[in-house]
């Protein structure tokens, strides 16, 4: 009996939870609205709504799936992404009334290479308004179908140098990805303008707030990501002329869903993520650039870490307080904030690649954690070991390579092992550094196809594999290094007789 009455609650919990309530008008005076940081939709709903508590998301993806899950009531946005959002097939819906009207602008660093280029980006958007070029950009980005939305990009000759594009690659139709680059309105004016001006130009794919940060400590030259012009960004970097006026809609949810069941979505979700404009490609891309950072972090952290140990050896006081102190330091600061501090301080004003400054970064955190092992394992070797190493004729450097760093790395390896690991996971943190790794790729999907589920599931899955990999083969490698299989010619090489 108490077997039915649970069933009977079961089913009738499940039916109240399946109940679509009546849609009910929101008082958006009070309401959660979605907002980014520093952004157009922040400064517009604190001036608009001010009694709304803004709820803080990064990317029109997040935007759409808290809205779509109840998390949010609504966020303001231009009327063209919505309206590109809805043709993609997206259950959103807008509000008919305009808000407010934003310029949209390209954003420029505030330095004499930003203020010329940004003279010459507004040279040039004055001469395309006048011979109708704009225009025509306009209708075929903001009115066309996404067959129409291609250019031919032009034979840039590069002779003036080249400069460097920050997009957040999520707002269709301005800049977002497809076929695995970015393109999109802003960015074929950027392909004209480097033609007319004799310039080459790369697209870095970032977040939208370490895209600006970028532009205004000059690791990018320009900034295309439907930036809005608002006053309170003036004198942080540089606004050109507008591209386009963007007319701001309330959006909220669509309560009708186009397609239901649980493996139907699974199934269009695989192949929104997989095999439409060969996303798969992006996914890939993305896995060579995390096992590349994992890879040459785990061998310069190592290394690093290693030398740094047999410095610390040596026994000099000052050097080992000073390697006692960075150690607890560099232990006590969060991965992305050591991150961030390579790549906007140390490398801040230097042209080096995101990727680069991220295996560095890894490197040195993964060198600490060796350092630890090393110096705890060695303690846990009794001293007794050395000292009949050097009645051998060994010299103290060659005894604790041969006969105690073996059994140090016996101790130590387990503890190692997790390590690695835990750094190949930790590098899903640099894309806020503009590396498109793994994790950034799938975010890249997830912003195109507004599904989170899949995209999700299978950079998980990816992860899960890379990991039982690097485990699988340390272990193959911890046999070959475990004294107990050396031969025994091995470890009296050297032994004076």
């Amino acid at each position: 009996m108490k077997r039915y009455i649970l069933t009977v609650l079961l089913l009738l919990g499940s039916l109240a939870i399946a109940a679509t309530p009546e849609k009910e008008s929101v008082d958006f005076n009070h309401a959660r609205l979605g907002v980014w940081t520093d952004s157009g939709v922040e400064y517009y709903t604190r001036l608009l709504y001010p009694n709304a508590k803004p709820i803080y998301l990064d990317g029109i993806s997040n935007m759409v799936q808290n809205l779509k899950q109840g998390k949010i009531d609504g966020f303001i946005m231009a009327i063209n992404i919505v309206e590109n959002l809805k043709k993609e097939g997206v259950d959103i819906d807008y509000l008919p009334d305009t808000i407010c009207a934003v310029p949209c602008v390209y954003a420029f660093t505030v330095s004499e290479r930003g203020k010329k280029l940004c003279q010459q980006m507004n040279d040039y958007l004055d001469t395309i308004k006048a011979d109708g070029t704009l225009k025509r950009l306009q209708q075929k980005w903001m009115e066309g179908d996404e067959s129409d939305r291609t250019f031919t990009k032009a034979q840039l000759t590069g002779e003036n140098g080249t400069i460097v594009v920050g997009t957040s690659a999520e707002t269709v139709p301005y800049s977002y990805m497809k076929h695995n680059e970015v393109t999109g309105f802003e960015i074929e004016i950027i392909d004209l303008f480097c033609a007319a001006n004799g310039y080459k130009y790369e697209v870095k794919a970032t977040s939208f707030d370490a895209m600006l940060a970028d532009v205004s400590i000059g690791k990018i030259d320009i900034g295309a990501s439907y930036i809005e012009w608002l006053p309170d960004r003036e004198g942080n970097v540089l606004f050109s002329a507008p591209t386009d006026e963007g007319y701001c809609v309330m959006v909220v949810s669509d309560d009708e869903i186009s397609e239901t069941g649980f493996f139907n979505r699974i199934k269009r979700g695989i192949t929104k993520t997989l095999i439409v404009e060969n996303r798969w490609k992006m996914i890939v891309d993305g896995m060579y650039v995390t096992v590349l950072i994992t890879i040459f972090a785990a061998l310069l952290g190592t290394l690093l870490g290693f030398l740094v140990y047999l410095f610390y050896r040596e026994n000099i006081k000052f050097v080992n307080k000073c390697i006692d102190m960075s150690v607890t330091a560099l232990q006590g600061i969060p991965d992305l904030i050591l991150l961030m501090f390579f790549y906007y301080v140390v490398f801040g004003h230097v042209d080096v690649n995101g990727t680069v400054v991220a295996i560095i970064a890894f490197a040195i955190m993964l060198s600490v954690s060796v350092f630890i092992m090393l110096k705890s394992g060695s303690e846990s070797i009794h001293k007794g070991q050395m000292e009949a190493a050097l009645a051998l004729g060994f010299t103290e450097r060659r005894a604790y390579l041969k006969f105690i760093l073996p059994q140090v790395v016996t101790v130590f390896f387990p503890s190692y092992k997790k390590a690695l690991v835990d750094m190949m996971l930790s590098t899903a943190i640099v894309g806020y550094v503009a590396v498109q790794d793994l994790t950034r790729m799938g975010d890249l999907i997830r912003a195109r196809t507004f599904d989170a589920f899949v995209p999700l599931i299978i950079v998980s899955i990816i992860y899960f594999m890379l990991s039982w990999l690097m485990l699988k083969g340390m272990g193959g490698l911890l046999s070959q290094l475990n004294p107990r299989n050396r031969k025994p010619e091995t470890i009296l090489k050297g032994v004076k007789r």
